[in-house]
C-alpha cells in the first residue's frame, strides 16, 4: 500500500490531454514538415556530475536550472525560424525536488499553440540514492509534444519494464511512447511518437521487448505515415561498440536495426548526439527520429548547443509527407 501512495505505476494505455493554448489548422501537406527531438536533460545541466553517471551530486543548481531552460528555448525559438513544426522532448521536469518543483514544461511549451506530455517517473518521494548521497525526493518527469499544427487523439502506450526486483522496479522510471495523430491537409493523419528507452539494461533484454513493442506500433499505423523519435539508448546501426572502451557494455543489444525493414532512420552513422561526462562533444548517437517508408526526408542534421547544456545535442530533420 506505501508503494502504490507513493508512485505513479501505470500499466495500461491511456488517453492524454491536448493543452490548446490557441486552434491551429491540420499540416499542410503541400510544404515540408520539420521536427526536432532532444533530451534535455531536466534543464540540470552537465556542470554537475549525477549520481546515475557515477558521480555524487542529484540536486541541480536553481540558477542553473533558469539559465538552462532559457537557453533551450532559445534553440527551439531559432529552429522554429527555421520552420520547425513539433518539437519531441524527453527528459522535462514538471514538480521534482531536484529542480526547485518548477514546471519546465510551462516555460518550454508558452511559445506553442498546442502541446501534450506524459509523466514517466512520478513518486511522491523517491529514496534513492542512499546516504551519503541526497535522496531524489519528489520526482515528476514527463516526455511531451509540442506543435505549431493541430494534434488530435494522443495516447500513453506503456514500454516494457526492466528485469529488476519488485521494489526497485516501483521507484523506477516506467517508459512509455506518448502518441498523437496528426491531422493532414488531405485527410489523412501523421502518427507522431515520442520516446525515451531504458538505460542500464545491461543485457536482461529489455531493449530488445521495447524496440518490439516500437515496431508493434508502426506495423498499426496502416497505410498512415508515421514517425518517432526520441533518446533510444541503442547506438547507430553499424556501429562498434568496442571503440567505447569500458562503456561498451552499455549497448550489449543491437536491437534497433529491427526497425530497419519497416521505417527510414536519421541521423547517419558517424552523426553523434550524446556527450558522455567530461567530453568535449558528442561521441556516440543514442537519439534517432524514425519515418515511414513513404515519407520523403530532405534534410537532417545534429544541431550543436553549448556544451553545458545537456548531455544530448538536439536532432532536426525536415521531411516531405506529399
Amino acid at each position: 500500500m506505501l508503494l502504490r501512495f507513493l508512485n505513479w505505476t501505470p500499466e495500461v494505455e491511456q488517453n492524454e490531454g491536448v493543452v490548446v493554448i490557441h486552434p491551429v489548422a491540420p499540416h499542410d501537406v503541400a510544404r515540408p514538415l520539420s521536427v526536432v527531438t532532444w533530451n534535455v536533460q531536466y534543464a540540470g545541466t552537465r556542470r554537475k556530475r549525477y549520481f546515475y553517471d557515477g558521480g555524487s551530486e542529484t540536486f541541480a543548481d536553481p540558477a542553473d536550472v533558469a539559465e538552462a531552460l532559457a537557453e533551450i528555448r532559445g534553440v527551439l525559438a531559432q529552429l522554429r525560424g527555421e520552420g520547425l513544426d513539433i518539437a519531441l522532448l524527453q527528459e522535462v521536469d514538471r514538480d521534482s525536488d531536484r529542480t526547485g518543483r518548477v514546471d519546465q514544461l510551462a516555460q518550454l511549451a508558452a511559445d506553442w499553440p498546442n502541446w501534450v506530455s506524459t509523466p514517466y517517473f512520478r513518486s511522491r518521494f523517491v529514496p534513492f540514492p542512499l546516504p551519503p548521497k541526497r535522496p531524489l525526493g519528489r520526482v515528476d518527469l514527463h516526455e511531451a509534444i509540442l506543435a505549431r499544427c493541430a494534434l488530435g487523439v494522443t495516447r500513453r502506450l506503456p514500454l516494457p519494464l526492466l528485469d529488476e526486483p519488485p521494489l526497485r522496479r516501483s521507484f523506477n522510471l516506467h517508459r512509455a511512447i506518448l502518441t498523437s495523430r496528426v491531422p493532414l491537409s488531405d485527410g489523412r493523419h501523421l502518427h507522431v511518437g515520442c520516446t525515451h528507452l531504458s538505460a542500464f539494461s545491461r543485457g536482461d533484454g529489455t531493449m530488445g521487448r521495447q524496440v518490439d513493442a516500437i515496431r508493434r506500433w508502426m506495423d498499426a499505423c496502416g497505410d498512415d505515415p508515421f514517425l518517432i523519435g526520441g533518446d533510444f539508448n541503442l547506438l547507430a546501426p553499424g556501429d562498434e561498440p568496442r571503440r567505447l572502451g569500458a562503456a561498451a557494455g552499455e549497448y550489449v543489444e543491437e536491437v534497433i536495426g529491427r526497425l530497419s525493414g519497416v521505417s527510414q532512420r536519421v541521423p547517419d552513422l558517424g552523426e553523434h548526439t550524446y556527450l558522455p561526462p567530461g567530453a568535449a562533444g558528442p561521441d556516440r548517437t543514442l537519439d534517432h527520429i524514425f519515418v515511414s517508408p513513404g515519407v520523403t526526408i530532405e534534410t537532417h542534421r545534429v544541431v550543436p548547443v553549448a556544451p553545458w547544456l545537456s548531455d544530448h545535442w538536439p536532432l532536426f530533420v525536415r521531411l516531405r509527407l506529399a
